[in-house]
């Protein structure tokens, strides 16, 4: 069974427009730092982009030339697909500084905690800084 051209431009731009307004959202997310939120949209993400790619196949199954393809693809999907391939470039983005900071994060707690085994009491009960620091150290006795 074989779609029509306007039957399957219909279900590209329906699938566009679900993924584009999803990745908005994401991206708004994103901006604000609410890493938790964007969490929760991923199965929906996925899902999605599944139906998206599903499409995809049939959309280039004859492959166009410019003229064909001004021809076959209506502006509006032609628009949709521009500002589909916007949103997920500033996706891109968004979620390479997201993980950047969450990694800066990571860091900034495993020095603290590395720091702050460094630090602590001296057999001699006194406040003792150094790698040989440890809780064999707190009791002369031992």
């Amino acid at each position: 069974m074989t779609s029509k051209p306007d039957d399957l431009q219909a279900r590209l731009l329906q699938a566009l427009g679900a993924v584009s307004t999803l990745l908005e959202q994401e991206n708004t997310l994103l901006t604000a730092g609410q890493w938790q939120d964007v969490e929760k949209l991923l199965p929906r993400k996925r899902e999605l982009m599944q139906a998206l790619h599903k499409l995809l196949p049939a959309a280039k199954a004859q492959p166009l030339t410019a003229e064909q393809r001004s021809a076959h693809i209506s502006p509006e999907t032609e628009a949709a697909f521009n500002h589909f391939n916007t949103l997920v470039r500033a996706n891109d983005t968004l979620l390479q500084s997201a993980m950047a900071a969450q990694d800066t994060l990571i860091k900034l707690v495993l020095e603290d905690a590395v720091q702050e085994q460094r630090t602590g009491y001296g057999a001699s009960g006194g406040y003792a800084m150094g790698a040989h620091t440890n809780a064999l150290a707190l009791r002369s006795d031992v």
